[in-house]
């Protein structure tokens, strides 16, 4: 009999998983279990949906049709994972439809299951216009709302990344946007002078940002929704509210099959995405990842994560040897009109992580300053005074950011320090990049504050 790979969940990590194993080893049988209707979609692009930049047919990337026939996977949507069983090398599986149990053996076993969204557990939570945004019905289910209910006021609870794309997309509906974040400035992480830019841009557009805000509870009518959010600091009327707090990794069912979690609840896995376990591997929002600049074990759920160690975990139980070293954590969000990205560590995390931290900011064009369309880009960049190695940058900008940070990244990733940036041959061309691209002024401005 041919060996079975069976992959826990979809989005990322699982059909990258699956889709990998069967192309290693096209004769073993892959199942992937997903409990919901949908099993390959496009996360990131769901507030551009709810926003009308897109419509809601080019959010499914693949439905289980096409990677049955595609792939080869055989695709089992609407089940439920509900237990492993690692000493009989079986899961227990729920029917969604039939609502009938079942154990399903495996050889290999790939937990994808993801992450959750952080909930505020107060009063009114379940109302029926408070909503997350961590899935495809997720963003349908908001969009029907806003077409049915025509919702004017709607208050978002959260100033993160979810949270900066959600109150672009609900302004973009024409809706009256309030911002409560339980920290003075929205967009955590970043440094101080970019988070005071994002809270500008937001409050350009309308947005009314509210900082050491504690939702403390809801208001609800006889029609089960909010109309009123409730706060240490006032109460913000609401008739659509979103709650943008975060997530945390989906791994109880790991934990209590005897699978090693980190600090942050995260799975374990060494470089080959392998568990404690034999035979159990795990990829995507559920587990934690090595951070390549502190060589520290941290939860950073990010699709380009999950997708690669995916197409490790998927590799490796169908007998390959393919290794996922970690991650920096690059992250780009779009704030209306600007553009914010973040790569590395905070000036914060390098300290606590023992360097000698050394920040310096810039502002510079993004092309040459004569040339249509040149905006200036602040460039924060954070390094370390003995080894001179760079550890993170910041940067907002209206154009060329997002390209610079990958810029940025890469040398990051390979431990470059500022003397050997100074050094780089970058492309130059009027309508793109000045004489001296932003990425160099940093550099130099770094060297001279580093002597």
């Amino acid at each position: 009999m041919p060996k079975r790979i069976l992959v826990i969940g979809g989005v990322a990590a699982g059909p990258s998983a699956a889709s990998k194993a069967k192309r290693t080893n096209p004769e073993y049988d892959v199942v992937l279990f997903e409990q919901g209707e949908d099993v390959s979609y496009g996360i990131c692009e769901i507030p551009y949906y709810i926003g009308g930049d897109i419509q809601a047919d080019k959010l499914v990337v693949n439905t289980p049709e096409q990677l049955r026939e595609r792939k080869g996977l055989d695709v089992r949507v609407l089940h439920r994972v509900e237990e492993l069983l690692p000493t009989k090398r079986k899961i227990v599986v729920r029917d969604l439809v039939s609502a009938k149990t079942f154990e399903e053996p495996y050889d290999r076993l790939i937990i994808a299951t993801g992450s959750r969204p952080k909930k505020l557990n107060v009063q009114g939570e379940d109302a029926r216009n408070v909503f997350t945004v961590k899935s495809l019905d997720d963003g349908f289910r908001i969009y029907k709302y806003i077409e049915a209910e025509q919702p004017k006021h709607a208050v978002i609870i959260g100033g993160g990344y979810i949270g900066m794309e959600m109150a672009d997309a609900l302004r973009a509906r024409n809706l009256d946007v309030t911002m409560l974040h339980l920290y003075g400035l929205p967009m955590n992480g970043l440094e101080r002078q970019v988070r005071e830019h994002v809270r500008e841009e937001l409050e350009k557009h309308q947005v009314q940002f509210i900082g050491d805000a504690n939702t403390e509870g809801f208001v609800v009518d006889k029609q089960q929704r909010v109309t009123h959010v409730v706060t240490k600091n006032g109460t913000y009327e609401a008739d659509l509210v979103i709650l943008a707090l975060g997530v945390v990794p989906n791994s109880e069912m790991a934990k209590k099959a005897g699978i090693r979690v980190g600090a942050s609840g995260g799975i374990l896995t060494d470089q080959r995405q392998q568990t404690n376990l034999d035979n159990l591997y795990a990829a995507g929002d559920c587990c934690e990842v090595k951070n390549l600049v502190n060589n520290k074990s941290m939860f950073i759920p990010l699709a380009t994560i999950a997708s690669k160690q995916g197409w490790v975990a998927g590799e490796n139980a169908a007998g390959g040897k393919a290794k996922f070293n970690g991650a920096i954590r690059a992250i780009a969000v779009k704030v209306f009109c600007l553009e914010v990205a973040r790569i590395g560590l905070s000036s914060e995390e390098a300290q606590a992580s023992g360097f000698t931290v050394v920040t310096e900011t810039i502002v510079a064009p993004c092309k040459v300053a004569m040339m249509p369309g040149s905006e200036k880009l602040w460039i924060t960049a954070i390094a370390d005074k003995r080894s001179k190695r760079l550890l993170g940058v910041n940067m907002i900008g209206k154009d060329g950011v997002v390209l610079r940070a990958n810029t940025f990244a890469v040398a990051i990733q390979h431990k470059m320090t500022i003397d050997e940036i100074q050094q780089w041959d970058l492309a130059y061309s009027p309508p793109f990049t000045p004489l001296w691209d932003p990425v160099l002024v940093a550099a130099n401005a770094m060297a001279k504050k580093l002597r």
